[in-house]
């Protein structure tokens, strides 16, 4: 898989909500690596080297911020049929990963699930031409992301906008649209 040299980490205070948001259990992060999870605290996560896109995500609770940087169609044979052009077309990852996400909710692999992203295309252009229509928080403040590394060193400068999406459970859907929007709105704008 194709991503950039270094990878982000997501950010405490979103960590942090979302983890609340869940009555302080995520089960799943199909995208995180061991230095990340050390943030987000998910019972069990995947690293690039488990390759999420191909894992089961069986679980009650998902939390995933999807890698940056894009893909090639030969690059992951797997999700050839996300390519509707020739082999040289490059996807970005952040979009195979959100696309992934919402073909396994449909499938019942995990309940519901919160997707971070930073990639302005992929939450506000990609989301209307596929028709995802799901509650989105618009932090209200550039996130405040981490080197994924040992370190975990802050970003110093940072030009992407988060974007936090809520794939709704089944169960109670209305009310845990409400919790969503109370919760979420000390990061930024929630539209239902």
């Amino acid at each position: 898989m194709s991503i950039s040299k270094f990878d982000l980490v997501t950010p405490t205070n979103v960590a942090a909500t979302v983890a609340a948001f869940f009555n302080g259990t995520i089960d799943l992060d199909p995208a995180s690596s061991e230095a990340a999870n050390n943030i987000v605290q998910a019972e069990r996560y995947f690293t690039p080297d488990n390759d999420g896109l191909r894992q089961s995500w069986k679980a009650k609770t998902l939390y995933l911020y999807p890698p940056r940087g894009s893909l090639l169609t030969q690059e992951h044979e797997l999700y050839k049929l996300l390519f509707e052009k020739q082999t040289k077309f490059r996807k970005s990852a952040q979009r195979i990963w959100l696309e992934t996400a919402i073909n396994k909710y449909r499938k019942g692999e995990y309940e519901e699930a919160i997707v971070f992203l930073t990639s302005s295309e992929v939450a506000l252009i990609v989301t209307q031409k596929l028709g995802i229509d799901l509650p989105m928080c618009v932090m209200n403040a550039r996130p405040k992301l981490i080197l994924d590394n040992a370190q975990l060193q802050p970003l110093k400068s940072v030009r992407s906008y988060g974007f936090l999406f809520y794939i709704p459970a089944s169960q109670n859907m209305e009310k845990r649209i409400m919790a969503f929007q109370e919760q979420f709105s000390d990061l930024g704008r929630v539209y239902i």
